[in-house]
């Protein structure tokens, strides 16, 4: 049995804009992604398969909520790539988890981002069919894979890699504990107008901030409307000395702060902890 340790970073929407809604009923998106120095850590075992048992199993260490051990995106991810594995195979895969789910920092689409990654290289399977997969298991999933800056559209299957990421790096992430939101029911709470998309170009990196700046999480009024805590997290992490930007990423609880140094960013973190011991706090980096 060949054994494999990885990583599944943490994944940030710097902003996230609703651009429409097709007819099948899924939303439409544009989205700045990056991922965090903060990681899941995933072992991986890949051996022939004992017909006694299941075709994977997975365990997870850490976890803030239950997780259903047997329906997941991992697993999902799992039964999709051992249709093109060589021969009959198990996986295993124990997950420490870093990361909190039910954040929007998509602890379990990276997880399976990972396991597809991995998997698609051992297994020399074509990238297309990676890609095809991973958004069969979620929407932030082929983002995933690759796990580096990408400007993403549609339903999350158009990517365009961020070639030269001129953002600062500190980060400081924030979520109140034992909150979580659905997915499906943040955006049912969505009733604004649909946002004007972007014109992107290789221009666009070039001024990655400015642009921030005049973008905006759409997700994130509905998201407060179910959780009100949302926006003391995101005051919170504004006042801080050295912010450049906060807001909620994705549709989860969780939010994050950018910071003009890792100085300023380890000092918030500090601050915050102190001043609201019952939210998970991290600092961390971009990946870049």
């Amino acid at each position: 049995m060949e054994s494999f340790c990885v990583k599944a970073p943490a994944k940030i929407n710097l902003f996230l804009h609703i651009i429409n809604r097709e007819e099948r009923g899924y939303h439409l998106i544009e989205s700045l992604v990056v991922f965090a120095k903060l990681s899941n850590f995933l072992e991986i075992k890949v051996g022939e398969k004992n017909f006694r048992y299941d075709n994977s199993t997975v365990e997870f260490v850490n976890s803030e909520f239950r997780i259903n051990y047997r329906y997941n995106t991992i697993t999902r991810a799992v039964s999709l790539l051992l249709r093109h594995a060589p021969v009959r195979t198990k996986v295993t895969v124990k997950v420490v988890k870093n990361v909190p789910i039910a954040a929007g920092f998509g602890s379990g689409s990276s997880d399976a981002g990972a396991v597809i990654r991995m998997l698609g290289e051992l297994w020399n399977i074509d990238r297309q069919f990676l890609n095809d997969i991973a958004l069969s298991v979620g929407a932030d999933v082929p983002a995933s894979i690759d796990s580096k800056p990408v400007f993403v559209r549609g339903v999350g299957e158009e990517l365009c890699p961020i070639k030269q990421c001129s953002l600062p790096t500190s980060l400081v992430l924030v979520k109140p504990k034992k909150k979580f939101l659905n997915t499906s029911e943040v955006f049912s709470k969505y009733k604004e107008d649909f946002s004007q998309p972007i014109k992107w170009s290789d221009n666009t990196e070039e001024n990655l901030l400015e642009l921030l700046k005049e973008t905006k999480n759409d997700l994130q009024e509905a998201a407060i409307s179910l959780v009100p805590e949302i926006q003391n997290v995101i005051s919170t992490l504004e006042s801080q000395e050295g912010s450049i930007l906060s807001r909620m990423s994705g549709s989860g609880v969780g939010c994050f702060g950018m910071f003009d140094s890792e100085e300023s960013a380890k000092a918030a973190a500090a601050n915050i902890k102190k001043e609201y011991p019952e939210w998970w706090v991290c600092d961390t980096e971009l990946m870049v």
